[in-house]
């Protein structure tokens, strides 16, 4: 049971840092976006659903969002969508697309998701190692998205 409050604040977490524009400070609307993911995701706007299903339905729902701005650029990169470990150069061609992509508009947005399960892989348990993995491949993207972004552009990295 606290572990799904967890997960809910933390979602919620998420949706009011992806919102701004739209939640600011407002937790009931941020509470109902996430009604809103969850029964695009289920069907039942009271149940969350696995993680995957909450990243799918947001992706759509910021697609949706922040697409209508023509001043703020948008892309989604799912470091799982091969079905297989993590390999920085294998996702660099990926990642550089998606930053050429969005690089002329002023704001833009690059989300990020699956990484933790593509560093995973097949293996059980989330360990040190992993966790080292994970920081180091965190690392690495920041570093591509300083190089590829333009310094009149203000890029925000999301990393799920």
């Amino acid at each position: 049971m606290q572990a799904d409050r967890r997960e809910r604040m933390a979602r919620l977490h998420i949706l009011n840092t992806l919102f701004p524009l739209l939640t600011g400070n407002d937790l009931y609307l941020a509470r109902e976006i996430e009604r809103a993911i969850n029964f695009s995701a289920t069907g039942d706007p009271e149940i969350g659903g696995a993680n995957e299903d909450f990243n799918q339905a947001l992706v759509r729902l910021l697609e949706k969002y922040l697409t209508r701005d023509r001043n703020f650029g948008f892309f989604h990169w799912d470091a799982f969508s091969g079905q297989c470990p993590f390999n920085p150069l294998w996702a660099r061609e990926e990642i550089v697309a998606g930053l050429k992509q969005i690089a002329g508009y002023p704001r833009a947005l690059f989300l990020g998701t699956g990484l933790r399960k593509a560093i995973q892989g097949r293996r059980k348990k989330w360990n040190s190692k992993l966790d080292a993995e994970y920081e180091e491949a965190v690392e690495y993207l920041r570093r591509l998205a300083a190089h590829w972004t333009t310094g009149n552009s203000e890029l925000t990295l999301i990393i799920m």
